[in-house]
């Protein structure tokens, strides 16, 4: 069978299968990763290409909103318009497409959460041109941190706040109180919490 004949086995079967509407976006716009997919393959060659071609189909599935029924299912869909259901490198292969897609949305979650520490999200509006900032950033990296505080104080800044109240991890404190010393946001120490 041509390659262009398994090309199009394949995506009937996902097609037919396809859950969600990205899943049939996917179908419809995934020819140049099915076509390496099925080289290689046939090719019988380093199977190492085969799982890392596997592992980006899998990261693709995911980064465009992909099922993941879809994504376990379509491997399999591959091997079936190849002829070769039970494929001695299909279980690896499949593996290879879970182990992508899940990286993929793992990157997602981290950045979605890292999301919530960007301004105005890490901020409370205190009135009278001042805020208080939760400088409870995840990371101990100090270029990481040193970014993140530049954008929330630009940020700050631009939207006309003065001053700042900060309150967090001591890393990230001393971030977020350097960045506002350079954009001229004075920085007052958080109240000290009453004893009972």
């Amino acid at each position: 069978m041509k390659t262009e004949e398994i090309l199009r086995v394949w995506v009937e079967k996902d097609r037919a299968r396809a859950v969600l509407p990205a899943d049939r976006e996917i179908v419809d716009a995934s020819e140049a990763p099915r076509a390496l997919i099925v080289e290689l393959a046939i090719a019988g060659g380093p199977e190492d290409e085969l799982y890392d071609a596997c592992l980006m189909w899998g990261r693709m599935v995911a980064q465009r909103g992909g099922s993941p029924t879809f994504a376990s299912s379509t491997l399999g869909h591959a091997a079936e318009a190849l002829g070769t259901p039970s494929a001695p490198w299909l279980p690896a292969a499949r593996a290879a497409v879970a182990e992508g897609f899940v990286a993929a949305m793992i990157e997602d979650a981290r950045s979605e959460a890292l999301q919530s520490w960007e301004y105005p999200s890490c901020a409370v509006p205190l009135g009278e041109a001042a805020l208080a900032i939760a400088a409870g950033h995840p990371s101990d990296d100090e270029e990481v941190l040193g970014a993140w505080a530049a954008r929330v104080a630009k940020a700050a800044a631009m939207s006309g706040i003065r001053r700042a109240v900060v309150a967090g991890g001591e890393r990230a404190r001393a971030a977020l109180v350097d960045a506002f010393g350079v954009v001229g946001i004075e920085v007052h120490a958080p109240p000290k919490p009453r004893s009972r």
